[in-house]
Order: structure tokens, then sequence, then C-alpha cells
């Protein structure tokens, strides 16, 4: 079976549109000008015949129109010679059919006795006669009971014939012309059309092939296709950064994986070893063992979570009292570093629209970044401030700060500025989940430093209306900043 092309298919269609509607005009103004030809020789053949009819005398019958007006015999060769028009054929007959007259040329018009019957009956008939080709008309003389005889006049045909004959052969070329020229105009018409098909199917093609960077740029007008151009170009785009940062993010992973992996295969082999009956060498090999497998399993939920965060953000959307959540993570972090007191600075009433957990881990994850930040001795300042429109949670540390050149790179996934020496080592992936939790909510995360030194981390959420809460709106300002001391309570964080 033939598969024709997009293109070769629309120029077909266009040319069978055009032979449908080209042939269905051709044909109704065809037989519409047939007919018109036809019927003017059929009346100007009546018209001849009741004319010479009014000339004939028919005895005991004076004429009605003209009581005094010549009339003629029906034998009279005036009739055929004198009172017949040019071009006309005149056949005059008696009452049964032998002819008694015939003008020039007349030799070939006949009276069928089936035209007689008609003509007898209703006293004038009409009919085609072909050999030669004429309209006869026939008129009786006289009456029903006592007929005189026939007058038969005949319109030649030739010349409407061939006129006829010369338009169909006119509209057939017209039609096939005009059917060629349509499918040559639909073919280029459909050829420059299909252009940026032509164009994105190349595109997708070299992107199939490894040429991420390829693109489809569109230039023609704004049409269907262009709209589609300028989407696939942007998908194209985000498919290159996509598979950048899986590229990246595998390179990543791997290299984070290795550090762990390579302790326990070290310690493992310590074991198998002479530390395997040292007791305190053993003892030191499993914590290492424990640490590096605790730190593989950080690792691992955290790129199991952004995995999730990457196919899935969160959809939940209810009412959250922010302030009320910042006071319970602040209360579960504070027992894991109680060398480093927690703050809280300001406290407004506030309430976002969003998923609770995931809300409280992006928070957590902010603490716990500062935390690691923070020296032996410092101070981590926290606070929550509503300003109408954004709520802003601020978690501010006493470390060492951040390059300038790295203030959005902190972001990054398994990017690292620096830790406390007393910190357990990080994965790099805390402020990356914070950053896709609070842009799955429609906020924004940044970075910034502290003039006194350390860094302060910005969290802004659109804002809804408050809910009611058991705490004031603001801390008093009269009252001392309220300091979040350790409590004994097992830890609940992973």
């Amino acid at each position: 079976m033939i598969r024709l092309g997009v293109r070769a298919r629309f120029a077909l269609l266009a040319a069978l549109l055009v032979l449908l509607v080209g042939t269905l005009v051709s044909v109704v103004g065809y037989l519409t000008l047939r007919g018109a030809e036809l019927g003017q020789a059929s009346a100007q053949a009546r018209d001849q015949a009741r004319q010479l009819t009014g000339l004939i005398e028919v005895p005991g019958v004076p004429p009605a129109a003209e009581p005094d007006r010549n009339l003629v015999d029906l034998r009279d060769p005036s009739l055929s010679t004198d009172f017949a028009r040019a071009g006309q054929l005149v056949l005059v007959t008696g009452p049964d059919g032998r002819v008694v007259q015939r003008s020039d040329g007349a030799n070939g018009l006949r009276a069928p006795p089936s035209l007689r019957s008609r003509c007898l009956t209703a006293g004038e008939a009409s009919l085609r006669q072909s050999g030669p080709d004429v309209a006869v008309s026939c008129r009786r003389v006289g009456t029903r009971e006592r007929p005189v005889g026939y007058v038969l006049v005949g319109t030649p045909l030739d010349r409407a014939l061939a006129s006829l004959s010369r338009l169909r052969t006119g509209l057939a070329i017209g039609l096939a012309a005009g059917v060629a020229l349509a499918a040559l105009v639909a073919l280029w018409v459909a050829r420059r059309a299909l252009r940026p098909a032509r164009q994105i199917a190349e595109t997708a093609e070299s992107i199939r092939c490894g040429d991420l960077s390829r693109r489809i740029d569109y230039r023609g007008p704004p049409d269907e296709l262009g709209i589609l151009a300028h989407e696939l170009d942007g998908c194209f785009a985000e498919l290159e950064q996509a598979v950048e940062r899986q590229r990246s993010f595998v390179s990543d992973a791997s290299h984070e994986l290795k550090t762990p992996i390579a302790a326990i295969r070290a310690h493992t082999e310590l074991l198998r070893g002479w530390a395997g009956v040292d007791a305190p060498a053993r003892e030191a090999a499993l914590a290492s063992l424990d640490q590096a497998a605790r730190r593989m399993g950080r690792l691992v939920a955290d790129l199991l979570h952004l995995t999730e965060l990457d196919r899935a953000p969160p959809t939940a959307r209810l009412p959250v009292q922010l302030d009320d959540l910042l006071l319970a993570v602040v209360a579960e972090a504070q027992p894991l570093h109680p060398e480093i007191p927690i703050r809280v600075s300001q406290l407004d009433d506030a309430a976002v629209t969003g998923d609770a957990l995931r809300l409280q881990q992006l928070v957590m994850n902010l603490l716990d970044n500062a935390l690691r930040a923070s020296p032996p001795g410092g101070e981590i300042d926290v606070g929550v401030r509503d300003d109408g429109t954004v709520v802003t949670v601020t978690v501010g540390d006493q470390g060492p700060g951040i390059p300038i050149e790295a203030l959005e790179r902190v972001f990054t996934r398994f990017y690292r500025v620096g830790e406390s020496p007393a910190a357990a080592p990080g994965t790099g992936l805390g402020l990356a989940i914070a950053r896709e939790i609070a842009r799955s909510h429609g906020g924004e995360l940044t970075a910034q430093n502290r003039p006194g030194g350390g860094a302060t981390l910005h969290l802004a959420l659109p804002r809804v209306s408050p809910l009611a809460n058991a705490h004031r709106s603001h801390i008093d300002p009269t009252e001392p900043e309220r300091t979040v001391r350790p409590v004994d309570h097992p830890s609940t964080r992973r």
C-alpha cells in the first residue's frame, strides 16, 4: 500500500476539492446554457409556426384577430418563401401527412405520425430531430374535427451544438488546468507551511542522537506551528537542563558514596585482620563502620527525598501556623546541640498554606545547617515576620559566613562551603531540599552574610489569613528575648 506524506495528501485533497467543485459548477453551467440555447431555438420555431398558421385560410372559419386580413391557401408557395424567416425550415403537409410544400433546405425535415398525432390533439407539439439536428415545432391548421393540414417549422441547431461542443472542451481543459494548478499551489503552500514541522523533526532527531543543545529557532509567523516550535524549544531546553542535572547528580552522588563505601571496606578488612582480635581496635572499627553506614543512610534518604520532590511536588494545601511550627522545630533541634543555644528574636502570628510536614522538614534543614556552621558557644537567631503579604522565616548563625561567590551555590546539590569541626559531616543536600520545598510552596529561599559575621537564611512564603493561636502576635519588646534551652526528650529526627 502506498503511503503518501502530509504534503502529498494535502495537495491531493485540494485537487480533489477543486475537481469536485469545478465539475459541479461546470455541469450546472453547461446544462443551464444548453437548456437556454435549445429553448430559444424551440421558441423561435413555435413563433414562426404560429405566424404562418395565422396566414392560412381555413374554409368556413373567418380569421379571429383581423377579419379583413388577406389569407393564403395552404398550397400557396409564399408560405415557405416570402413569409418564412431566414434560417428557418418550413414544411407544409395536408391532413393526411402528405407534403404540400417545403422551403429550401427542408428536405431533411420530417413529420412523423407521432408528432402529427400530438399536434392534432393539442393544436401544437414540439420535438428535437436528429440527422440533421433541428428543433421542430408543429401547428395544426383548422379544427381538431376538420383539420386542413399542418405547418412544421424547424430551427437548425448546428451552430448551438457547435458552441456547446466548444464550451464542453473549454470546460474540460479549464477544469484539468485548475486541478493541476490547485495541486501545485497546495503542494507549495503545504511545503511552506510544514517547513517548521521538518525543522522540528530534524531537531528532534539531532537531540535523540545526543545533541541536546540543538534548537528549532523558528522565525516564522506566530501561527499554530510557530507556537508549537517555541514550546518545543522550551521543552528541549528543560530536557537539556534535566539531563545535565541528572549527569551532575549521578556524578556527585557517586563521589559522595565513594568515601563511606571505602571506609566500610577498609574497616571490614581491619576487622578480618588484626583488629578482629584487638578489642579497642575492634570497637574503633565498628564505630567507624556505624558512622559510615549512618552517613550513607542519610545520603540515600536525602537522594530519595529529592527524587520524590522532582517527581511529585507537595500537593497538600492546608493552613499552617508557621510560628507554631517554628517553635516545635526549635524544641526538637535544640537538644541535639545543647552547646549552641537557639534564640527566638521575633515571632509574629503568621499563617501560610501548604504541607505541614514538608514545611517542618524545610525549617529543620535550615536549623541543622546553622547548627553545623556555628562553633561551640555560638548562638542561633531565628524569627518569623509577617509584613502583610509575605511571611519571612530567618535563621542566622555565628559561623564563618558564606563566600560572596557561593551565596547562590550553597543551594546546589552536594555543594558544601564548610562545616564546624565539631559537627558531623553533612551530605550537601539539606539546603537543596529546602529550596525545592520552598519553591513548591510558591516561596523562595535565599542566603546573605551578617555584618558581624555568620550567615542568615531567609525563607519567604505567601501569607494567608492568620489563624487563632495561644501566643501573642509579636514578642513583647519589654520582655527579654526568649532562648530555647535543652530539654530531656529523645530526638525524632532521622
